[in-house]
């Protein structure tokens, strides 16, 4: 680790990064991607395995016959996990406000809908949290980082909870399943048991479920790889992203229709504001006034938010689906098989931040009432962002339509290096390869409230507000920057700021996801190599 003050590394830091530049055309190019903007997502991405097949209010309201509304109390921008929660949440407030006038809210989607990350992730409900823990106790204080640690844990239950009352348990596959932490190398597995040690002290209530797995036997009947040198397991979820999500945007179109609209592949190319007035926002199909915007864009976000650009950095993720080699997921004679019932984070190297993750999509148990086709106990493998620095050409890459090559070669033949077959000849059978675009936040915080003028660039209007309608100053308001963890963030932090518009406070937010100016002031991409710097 470096001693130096934190202002005097930072500026360090610039300064070799200035330098650098001139000498390395891969990171002049990195850094040449980060200045611009994402624009808006691309047509025709690549298909994931969740979207097959498409939900049925996939392509709601494309057709560009169907007129917008000219005015919406609340412009929602992205149908991901970010703006479903956001929706369902500020719509379900204004009904148990019975003497206010109905909110009307507007979502609009450039793509089909759920087509960004939400619909193109894992599937894990399995937050990072021993690995996590030390360090946010060293930045943040034990307080602050055990509430942080507790606002992640909290999605599961939550999410789980959600699509019982949606109906939903059945066609979303949200469940609880043993996660599992696979190490091949003996010293970060020496490392990880200090980690773990550490977070067990101070956070025993939440730790109870853990166990710790050793010796040639334990790994033998996990079936897992001989390289594996432990193990350790605690309470984790999974899901399918895409119909927990649609399924959720179907319920509320038909619990509020005249109250809440999406109109997808309909991309909001612009935001005006004028004194005195409303906002405007930009669509292709027209435009339509309002007092408050949600960007619930994550890596797009600085497209319409100058000011998040080196604050907020997309980059492009790559994932498989593969049909398990025979025997996978079954256990000991007459014990039920755990094929659908673990998931997996495997460090296949002595670096904490080289992973991959890894969930299963359960059996057809054969008596499903799903409408959609029954899995087949797909592994739906993600990760080798950090090997071999592939992240240098990853970062920055706001295109889902194809996909970094060598990552996908690697990913297809990874899990024979994860699990133990009967042969060497065993192997998986790849089904569908794709990318999706992640938003990684500089300083690892999601940012969630309200944008301050100088970061959209744009005053908020002033316009009087709407008699009756019991919400905050008109504004600007995000929740984004989940780094790879939207699954155990974006619900809670949609949640968030609906609170917020609605005029309450979150108590549950921890402090450090505020978006404020002096956040904004002391981020830029210096800030996370600082702190990838003073942690190794």
């Amino acid at each position: 680790m470096l001693d130096l003050p934190y202002r005097l590394l930072y500026f360090i830091i610039k300064v070799a990064i200035r330098i650098l530049r001139l000498f390395s055309p891969t990171l002049n190019d990195l850094f040449s991607r980060l200045a611009k903007s994402p624009g808006i997502p691309v047509p025709n991405p690549s298909v994931s395995y969740w979207m097959v097949p498409p939900s049925p209010i996939s392509d709601h309201n494309s057709d560009d016959a169907i007129k917008l509304p000219t005015y919406a109390d609340i412009v929602v921008i992205g149908s991901g996990i970010t703006g479903t929660s956001f929706a369902r949440a500020v719509l379900h407030e204004n009904v148990r406000q019975e003497k206010a006038p109905s909110l009307e809210v507007v979502m609009l989607e450039a793509r089909g809908a759920c087509s960004g990350a939400t619909g193109r992730n894992g599937g894990h409900i399995t937050p990072v949290l021993y690995p996590h823990y030390a360090s946010l106790k060293a930045e943040y204080g034990i307080e602050l980082a055990k509430q942080i640690i507790r606002f992640r844990l909290a999605h599961l239950p939550l999410m789980l909870k959600v699509s019982a009352e949606e109906n939903l348990s059945q066609d979303s596959q949200c469940r609880e399943v043993e996660a599992f932490d696979v190490f091949h190398n003996a010293d970060l597995y020496s490392q990880a048991k200090k980690m773990l040690s550490e977070y067990q002290n101070d956070l025993k209530q939440e730790s109870l479920d853990y166990k710790i797995y050793e010796g040639p036997e334990c790994v033998k009947a996990l079936q897992l790889h001989e390289k594996t040198v432990g193990c350790f397991s605690t309470r984790g979820g999974a899901l399918h992203p895409y119909r927990f999500v649609t399924g959720i945007l179907g319920r509320l179109l038909d619990l509020y229709p005249r109250n809440f609209y999406l109109f997808t592949h309909t991309p909001c190319t612009g935001i005006r504001a004028f004194s005195g007035r409303l906002y405007q926002v930009v669509t292709p199909k027209g435009i339509i006034e309002t007092r408050h915007i949600i960007h619930a864009t994550n890596a797009w976000a600085s497209h319409l938010l100058p000011g998040m650009r080196e604050r907020i950095l997309p980059a492009q993720g790559v994932m498989v689906a593969q049909i398990p080699r025979p025997r996978l997921g079954e256990r000991a004679e007459g014990e039920h098989k755990w094929v659908g019932d673990r998931s997996f984070v495997f460090y296949p190297e002595k670096s904490i931040y080289v992973f991959d993750y890894l969930t299963q999509q359960p059996e057809s148990s054969g008596n499903s009432k799903s409408v959609y086709p029954t899995p087949e106990g797909e592994l739906m493998l993600g990760g080798g962002f950090m090997r071999k620095k592939t992240y240098l050409t990853q970062v920055g890459k706001v295109d889902d339509r194809d996909w970094d090559g060598n990552t996908a070669e690697y990913l297809t033949g990874a899990a024979r290096n994860y699990f133990k077959g009967e042969s060497a000849d065993e192997s998986e059978g790849t089904k569908r390869i794709w990318s999706g675009i992640l938003g990684l936040s500089v300083d690892e915080m999601p940012w969630v409230g309200r944008v301050p003028e100088s970061v959209s660039g744009r005053s908020v209007p002033g316009a009087m507000e709407k008699e009756g309608i019991p919400l905050a100053a008109s504004g600007e308001w995000i929740a984004a920057g989940y780094t790879g963890e939207g699954m155990v963030h974006a619900w809670k932090c949609g949640e968030a700021v609906a609170g917020m518009v609605s005029g309450r406070a979150d108590k549950e937010l921890p402090r450090v996801f505020n978006m404020s100016k002096e956040r904004w002031r002391r981020s830029g991409v210096e800030e996370m190599i600082v702190s990838m710097i003073k942690s190794n």
